[in-house]
Parts: C-alpha cells; structure tokens; sequence
C-alpha cells in the first residue's frame, strides 16, 4: 500500500517541498496532480509570507498545480488574526518585510507607520527580507523596549534555496530579540494556528499529515496537535540544517513523489 492511501488529506510546506527559490522540485507537480486526482485533499502551509497567499498560488497554478486561492495559507494570517486580537482593528505598527508582507497588513486593517515616524506604533510586526539593515533593528529594538508588542510570522533559523540554507526570519527576529531584551511571540509553524486554519480549509478530514522539510517546526508542530509528520529529506532542504531538534517524523521520504510508493 503506498503511503498516500493511509490519509485523506495533507497540510504541506512549499519551501524545501514543493519549490526552493519558487524553482519546483523533480516530479512534485506531477505527484500533486495524481494524489488531487484521486481525491486527496491539499492545503499549503508555509511561515513564509514574502508574497500574499494568493500570489503564491499563482506561481503554484503557472506551475501547473491546479488550487485555487484559498489553498494556500501563509504565517501572515495569523499573525494579522493575532495583531489584531491583541491591539484592535486600525493599530499603529511598525512592519518589517516585503513590501508584499506591508500591504497584507495593511489590507487587514492596520496603519502601517513610515519608518522615519513609528513613535506611536503599538506593536513591532515582523518577516524577514532581504534588505533588513542597522536602522530597522535600531527602529524595532527601541520601539520594544519602549513597550510595543513584537510579533513574527516565525523563528525559522534558516530558508532553503537553490545554492543552501539562507538566513531565514528568525536570524533577523534573534537580533532584534537580543538588542531590545524581549522575546517576541511567532504565529507560524510549530504554533498552532497555522495548522488549525489549513485544516479548516482542507473541511477537517479525519486522516491528515503534514508534509514538511523542518522537524523542529513542521513536525513537531503537527504532532502537538496530534497531526502525522512526514518529513522530507531531499537535498538543499532544511531537514539538514543542525539547528533542527530530534523530533521523530511519523514518515520519512526523500520526495513528495515517495508518496505514491
């Protein structure tokens, strides 16, 4: 019996899975399109949201994987759901990432402050990025210290892509954590409410996995809510990196195609 057939439905990654670099793995597309067609039910969960949900599954459609919108779910969500549970719809912040990641949290609701007058900001709302510099971590460690709330869509040491790991969100959210003396509370995976709102979108089926290349964060994450861990060990993904825990997968395999086997 191949290992797809003991579950109705995954949660799985995209970086390290599905793509590295948005360049897709050998024979993902087409294990997608056969598991879909048998009536496997796919949701996409991912602590990276440098792109808004719905850009991601556009590059996920050009690749020829047939989702819509909805399947795709980003660490940005929860955050925005978090944020705003905790400082009210409209909340002056500081945001830190894409330019994507700053109108996603300006389409939830909030005042995203310009970075030369975040005096009022109520909380410091982090991804990382590629242009992250001295002046935003002297912006949000201040502004910490001074009492706004730090909130990161995740802790994830690392990013796999193409040419190795880079530098992933939480390297950038461990200098600010050191420069203002805080720790901030992350929304993405292992924490719950990634989980919790793919399963919603997936109807809530009564066998699911999560598919994923991070034991310390996919993995174990799934497993405290009770979820399978499949864990995928290809090349050039984080599953090498030495900074990921002992958690045990339920499941390991080299490729989402090791699914169909």
């Amino acid at each position: 019996m191949a290992l797809a057939d003991s579950y109705d439905a995954f949660l799985c990654d995209l970086d390290g899975v599905v793509w590295l670099g948005h360049d897709f793995l050998p024979g993902v597309v087409e294990t997608i399109s056969d598991l879909t067609a048998a009536g496997k039910g796919f949701c996409f969960v991912t602590n990276n949201p440098r792109l808004a949900p719905a850009d991601q599954a556009k590059l996920l459609q050009e690749g020829g994987i047939d989702i819509d919108d909805r399947q795709v779910v980003t660490a940005a969500s929860t955050l925005i759901r978090l944020a705003t549970e905790r400082h009210g719809q409209g909340a002056p912040v500081l945001a830190i990432g894409t330019s994507s990641f700053k109108n996603q949290l300006a389409n939830g609701g909030f005042e995203v402050l310009p970075h030369d007058d975040p005096g009022s900001a109520k909380a410091v709302l982090l991804s990382g990025h590629l242009g992250f510099d001295y002046q935003e971590l002297k912006l949000a460690s201040m502004l910490v210290r001074g009492g706004a709330d730090l909130i990161a869509t995740s802790a994830d040491p690392t990013m796999p892509m193409p040419d190795g790991l880079w530098p992933g969100s939480g390297a950038i959210l461990a200098a600010i954590e050191v420069a203002s003396g805080k720790k901030a509370t992350t929304t993405g995976k292992p924490a719950p409410a990634l989980y919790e709102a793919g399963l919603d979108v997936l109807g809530r089926p009564e066998r699911v996995a999560m598919i994923g290349d991070r034991p310390d964060t996919d993995i174990a994450g799934a497993q405290a809510i009770g979820l399978d861990g499949i864990l995928v060990t290809s090349a050039g993904g984080a599953s090498r990196d030495p900074s990921t825990n002992n958690t045990v997968p339920d499941h390991r395999i080299d490729s989402l195609g090791d699914l169909l086997t």
